[in-house]
């Protein structure tokens, strides 16, 4: 699989569905983050929600967490035009291809504009290798986790200008969101990692809990993506930290990203069969990550307030504000 195949849409507008594209943008010198979605809502028939494509923008500021902005434009379903190979995404006037990104989002607090490039060095991770990802009412890609990024964004008309920044892109979609999780992120010049653990709905009834995670820190590759290890590893879901523990042979990798309550940004997302999940999200969490074989510790990274993180769950953290 390449890059094109998975972002490839999965949903064609179908009902009962929904689509997103994400990037993820470091910013390790300033201590920044971005968070860009192109997205597709299409409820299932008796859901009351419009159906909808959509634009969302997101700046965090590990330093002044009061600068945090974010914002969401909405289109009609059919604005949102994929083209698969190669893969082109356009919607409201902004693009997303599989070597950059352009558009722009207006809220009540302004707007954030980007104009991207990038190079990409990895091949995609499933979090569940196809056709295991169908078991799912959800499915995530990390279609290119380890970018690097150069270009300009935007805030209110205050330009910064990144020079080969860490990145990631990703793809997910689904029949229904799942009903809790947490989602790490974080690439480097020497490493990428990418993963979560999920409580989601079966398509055969019942709940499936699991974790899958991917990681490539210099010589070392680990990926635990298949579907006996990612039900088999479970952990615990939290709405400030996402814990991993993974074991392939004799090799286990631990994950640890950590944020802040002031560093999350609250937003709603709609569920194409009815009700909603509200995410939380940053792009400035602390990493750490160790990669051991018996009492050897082969590979360790620690990158402060330079992770994405991600802790969405039916209903609202208390004390925890939603954005929209």
């Amino acid at each position: 699989m390449d890059s094109d195949a998975a972002n490839a849409t999965r949903t064609r507008s179908r009902a009962g569905t929904y689509e997103a594209w994400y990037l993820s943008v470091g910013d390790p010198a300033r201590r920044r983050g971005y968070w860009i979605r192109y997205t597709s809502f299409n409820p299932a028939g008796g859901v009351q929600d419009e159906a909808d494509s959509a634009l969302w923008a997101f700046r965090f500021d590990h330093d002044d967490p009061g600068a945090n902005w974010g914002a969401k434009m909405s289109f009609p379903l059919e604005t949102l035009q994929v083209r698969s190979r190669p893969f082109v995404l356009r919607v409201g006037g902004a693009l997303l291809a599989h070597d950059g990104c352009s558009g722009e989002v207006q809220g009540e607090r302004g707007t954030m504009s980007w104009d991207l490039r990038w190079h990409s060095r990895e091949q995609p991770f499933p979090f569940l290798r196809p056709p295991w990802h169908a078991i799912s009412s959800f499915a995530n890609i990390g279609s290119q986790p380890a970018l690097k990024v150069s270009g300009t964004i935007a805030v209110n008309g205050q330009a910064t200008h990144l020079e080969n920044v860490p990145g990631g892109q990703g793809h997910t979609w689904g029949t229904s969101h799942a009903l809790e999780w947490n989602w790490g992120f974080a690439s480097g010049p020497d490493f990428w990692m990418d993963g979560g653990t999920s409580r989601a709905q079966g398509r055969l009834g019942g709940q499936l809990v699991g974790t899958a995670v991917g990681a490539h820190v210099r010589e070392h590759r680990f990926l635990l993506n298949g579907p006996i290890h990612v039900l088999g590893t479970r952990g615990p879901i939290a709405a400030d930290s996402w814990t991993a523990q993974a074991t392939l042979g004799q090799r286990r990798l631990h994950v640890e990203v950590t944020s802040r309550k002031s560093d999350l940004i609250g937003v709603t997302y709609a569920d194409p069969r009815g009700g909603s999940r509200v995410c939380y999200h940053t792009e400035v969490a602390d990493l750490d990550l160790r990669l051991t074989q018996g009492e050897e510790v082969l590979a360790r990274v620690r990158r402060p307030a330079a992770a994405a993180f991600e802790y969405g769950a039916e209903s609202p953290v208390t004390g925890l504000s939603v954005l929209f």
